[in-house]
């Protein structure tokens, strides 16, 4: 056995280990402070959401995918190039599959009472927040890739990059006015404030 293959070894190893780690910190941290059933609704409504993206790309015959945790979420990658439409319809199943799901459990209610809103709530909350036009957001994607569908790059997708940091900037300050007021919204604002210092660490990479 070779040093070069032993070297390739150990890098596939913590390869693995950065794509497991980020999904224990956030599963962690939504068990800390949210209530049980909350936590396990958020968590099964992101598994729900990565489905979606799933289940179009396996659709659309795209091959070697990977699903991989980082530190602001699920990320899908595909080493096969696709069309400007099919990356809007990648981006757009996952939050389909949530807004399905706010519908179908919005119709249970009657039958289903408290779990059935609270199931519906959470999913819709999950299309609504991966449609903003956040980098790294399903909605910063369909709208980058519309954009460069038409040719409308440069100034567009450099306003589009000002539109992202904007409302990451309000969005950790509406969090910790929650975390002040309400006593809750601890997870939320760690996702936007890792995604605040992703639009530093982009900035200042340009």
């Amino acid at each position: 056995m070779t040093k070069t293959t032993n070297q390739n070894r150990i890098l596939w190893l913590i390869n693995k280990i950065c794509a497991v780690l980020p999904v224990f910190f956030w599963l962690f941290l939504i068990f800390g402070f949210e209530s049980p059933e909350m936590a396990a609704i958020t968590i099964l409504s992101a598994l729900a959401h990565e489905l979606g993206h799933l289940t179009y790309i396996c659709m659309r015959g795209k091959s070697k995918i990977n699903l991989r945790g980082s530190i602001n979420g699920f990320r899908i990658n595909s080493n096969r190039s696709i069309s400007y439409g099919e990356e809007i319809a990648t981006y757009a199943s996952g939050p389909l599959v949530n807004i399905l799901l706010w519908l179908i459990f919005s119709l249970l209610y009657p039958i289903l009472g408290y779990f059935s809103a609270l199931i519906a709530i959470i999913n819709l909350a999950t299309a609504v927040s991966n449609l903003l036009p956040i980098k790294g957001y399903d909605g910063y994607g369909i709208i980058r890739a519309a954009l460069e569908k038409r040719s409308l790059c440069g100034r567009s997708l450099v306003f589009l990059s000002r539109i992202s940091s904007c409302l990451v900037l309000a969005l950790c300050i509406l969090s910790l006015y929650l975390i002040d007021r309400k006593g809750g919204g601890y997870w939320i604002f760690a996702i936007f404030f890792i995604s605040m210092l992703n639009h530093i660490k982009d900035g200042l990479g340009e």
